[in-house]
């Protein structure tokens, strides 16, 4: 109703003051003072002014002009404050939206992360418990070699102690040294067992190793019977792991390589690297008697000794020697060679990252 009263007062102003004057305190009768009918007042109180001052009514059109002005300036103060709350809702609204996607991507990465620690924990435990079957698998094959091994040197050293009291006197001598001969076989069997414990008891100490450094020292450690074979080898990289641990995988390589390769007129040792994904492969090559493929598994294992090598010294601990230590280095270790046409040995060995 207000609102035609106010059209009407706009009209007649110009044509009859007194009457708009009429119509405009009217609709500022009807008008409430409630907040939504401030912009009403504010021109009810603007259109009575000017119908006064039309009328020669200063002093009271100039009342209601700055009554009008007030009303108007709350009103504007209102509408910022509630633009102000508008665009403080919507930077809110914005903020909640980007911290709702920021929530959104860190559960999305956590699960994702999640998913990579159980993946990578079901690996570790399905390596973990590979090596603990291959650890198993080793005992046993170890309590098999050690009773074989040990009930051969027994039995001759109890047939030839039971034969010293048939014997006549003359040939007591011959069964006596015998016996002796195969207690010191037990005897070197069981040292040899004693120093392989005692070196995989103690706990590794890694750092960054210089392998063609360690290469030359177990080169060196072999002393004399290494001159006479010809060593060709390439530059090799450093690693992480055990100083000692890896002089002693070469050494045991470059051992066999060296004491399996007598009787050749030209005896050669070759190693050479090279890099296949995340591992450094060293290959220690012999031109040797070799072995027969198909037992290439047995090689390391403990007290293992092919037909092969039965003409040569040793108790079979070498190879189980560098087994045990390039699977603590997390790497691994393979044989490759054939009978008559030499051997190869790969040793694979994390990259040292940057």
């Amino acid at each position: 109703m207000t609102d035609p009263l106010l059209n009407l007062a706009d009209l007649e102003l110009k044509h009859d003051p007194l009457l708009s004057l009429h119509y405009a305190q009217e609709a500022l009768g009807l008008i409430s003072g409630e907040i939504v009918h401030e912009e009403r007042r504010a021109r009810a109180l603007r259109l009575a002014g000017q119908a006064h001052a039309a009328l020669g009514d200063y002093q009271q059109a100039y009342t209601l002009a700055e009554e009008a002005r007030a009303h108007q300036e709350r009103l504007d103060k209102r509408l910022e404050q509630q633009r102000l709350e508008v665009a403080f809702a919507e930077l809110e609204y914005d903020r909640a939206q980007a911290v709702a996607d920021l929530q959104r991507e860190a559960l999305r990465e956590a699960r994702a992360e999640v998913a990579d620690l159980q993946t990578h924990l079901e690996a570790r435990v399905a390596q973990r418990t590979q090596e603990l079957q291959a650890a198993n698998e080793e005992l046993g094959s170890f309590a098999r070699s050690l009773s074989h091994y040990l009930r051969t040197p027994m039995q001759i050293a109890m047939g030839h102690a039971a034969l010293l009291e048939v014997v006549p006197p003359a040939a007591q001598a011959v069964h006596a040294g015998a016996t002796v001969d195969a207690i010191g076989r037990m005897s070197d069997i069981l040292d040899g067992l004693l120093r392989y414990a005692e070196r995989h008891a103690r706990p590794l100490a890694p750092q960054a190793v210089d392998l063609q450094e360690v290469l030359g020292l177990a080169w060196r450690d072999l002393g004399e019977p290494a001159q006479a074979v010809q060593l060709d080898a390439q530059p090799l990289p450093r690693v992480w792991g055990d100083p000692t641990a890896l002089r002693l995988v070469f050494g045991n390589l470059l051992h066999n390589a060296v004491k399996y390769t007598a009787g050749r007129a030209e005896r050669r040792i070759q190693v050479q690297v090279s890099t296949v994904q995340d591992m450094h492969v060293i290959a220690v090559r012999d031109n040797g008697i070799g072995f027969d493929p198909a037992a290439a598994p047995q090689l390391f294992q403990v007290f293992s000794r092919l037909p092969e090598a039965q003409s040569f010294e040793g108790l079979g601990l070498g190879l189980a020697d560098v087994w045990r230590v390039v699977i603590a280095h997390d790497g691994h270790v393979r044989a490759e060679g054939h009978p008559g046409q030499g051997a190869s040995f790969f040793v694979s060995l994390p990259v040292m990252s940057a």
